[in-house]
């Protein structure tokens, strides 16, 4: 029995010596690893700046007429929120979309031209991504209730009552940079 504790004292001492081995490597390399941590969170915030400008610069420009929302919330100060034709999913579903839970599932919207030819409007719901044609990628974010990433927009001070005017007229339009992977990134509004 004595040597089965001399043993684990002697593994305890292999375990703490590992550990001094591991703390004096990182206590060597401390700057590298500083620069590296940095570095790698520059990265992700270029990312989150570079992803919505690549798709203003490269996407394909459409627009989307804006439904209205609630008059009593469509403001918080000179914030504008919006809605459009597709943010819900259709009476019918979508093929493919369980009735559980399906927040955060992906759906894809096929769009096609209005008869107007400036205009784009919903024709297909569905949980893949189309193989041709323009199409929005949207997520299910509530009871039916699909997002784009453009569903709000700031506007100049004192100019959200003009806005609200044209949503409740049905003349407001999104003018949206859209991708080829569905990803819609809002410009500006348009009154019509």
């Amino acid at each position: 029995m004595v040597n089965t504790t001399a043993e684990q004292s002697d593994a305890k001492l292999a375990g703490v010596a590992w550990l001094d081995r591991g703390l004096e490597w990182i206590k060597n390399r401390e700057r590298a690893i500083l620069i590296v941590g940095v570095g790698f969170q520059l990265v992700v915030l270029i990312a989150m700046i570079v992803t919505p400008f690549t798709t203003l610069i490269t996407g394909d420009t459409i627009l989307l007429r804006v439904v209205p929302v609630d008059p009593r919330d469509l403001f918080r100060g000179d914030y504008v929120i919006l809605s459009y034709e597709f943010s819900r999913v259709p009476p019918q579903g979508i093929p493919g979309l369980q009735s559980a839970d399906h927040h955060g599932q992906t759906v894809y919207v096929a769009i096609v031209p209005e008869e107007d030819g400036k205009h784009w409007r919903a024709s297909q719901f569905s949980l893949h991504k189309p193989s041709t044609g323009k199409f929005l990628r949207g997520q299910i974010t509530g009871w039916n209730r699909i997002e784009f990433g453009i569903e709000s927009y700031f506007v100049q001070e004192g100019e959200g009552l003009r806005y609200e005017r044209a949503v409740r007229s049905h003349d407001l339009s999104a003018e949206v940079a859209l991708d080829r992977n569905g990803k819609a990134v809002l410009k500006r509004l348009v009154i019509n």
